[in-house]
């Protein structure tokens, strides 16, 4: 730290001996050599280091005894303890589990799932249980997998989807959307 500020003091001084027209204020008149049409231009007039701006709020000179006073007022910066900012924990963004249309997007194709199974399912349980089912037979004698195992994997995926919806719903309702608004 002592270094760093050893440093910038030495570059502010090596740049105020290295230009040392700038760091008063004042204009130089240009040199007889320099370019002739600059002399000839007529020399813009001087303005007043001190004319008053129209409209300027004065400075606030602050004493020893007001500083207190500028740990508390926020709209003032003051280097050293900072009272803690207060952070809130909802986004004020864009939140997909606020918005009734992100579940419907999720929870339409579960439920065309379900609406398809269930048909299939269901003449899988008529064949199975001897009714008769009006499939074109494919002239295989043995099937893979065999109705019962078809029966049990669209039980299984329909399970599934079911548990996926349902979840989703649970998810939906505890974010404060109605059931109403997924339909």
């Amino acid at each position: 730290m002592k270094f760093r500020t050893v440093f910038l003091f030495a570059v502010l001084v090596s740049s105020l001996a290295l230009t040392p027209g700038s760091c008063y204020g004042q204009s130089q008149a240009p040199a007889a050599t320099e370019q002739p049409a600059a002399a000839s231009a007529p020399a813009p007039p001087p303005t007043s280091p001190a004319a008053p701006i129209p409209n300027a709020k004065p400075a606030k000179v602050w004493t020893n005894d007001e500083i207190d006073v500028l740990h508390n007022d926020h709209s003032v910066s003051v280097v050293g303890n900072r009272a803690p900012q207060k952070v809130s924990a909802t986004t004020k963004g864009y939140s997909q589990e606020k918005d009734p249309a992100w579940y419907k997007r999720q929870l339409e194709p579960l439920r065309a799932e379900i609406e398809k199974l269930d048909p299939q399912i269901a003449k899988l349980k008529a064949f199975l249980s001897g009714e008769n089912v009006s499939d074109p037979t494919t002239g295989h004698e043995r099937r893979v997998p065999t109705p019962q195992d078809q029966l049990k994997q669209l039980q299984a995926k329909r399970e599934a989807d079911e548990t996926k919806l349902n979840d989703l719903l649970d998810r939906a309702r505890h974010n404060g959307i109605e059931p109403g608004q997924l339909r």
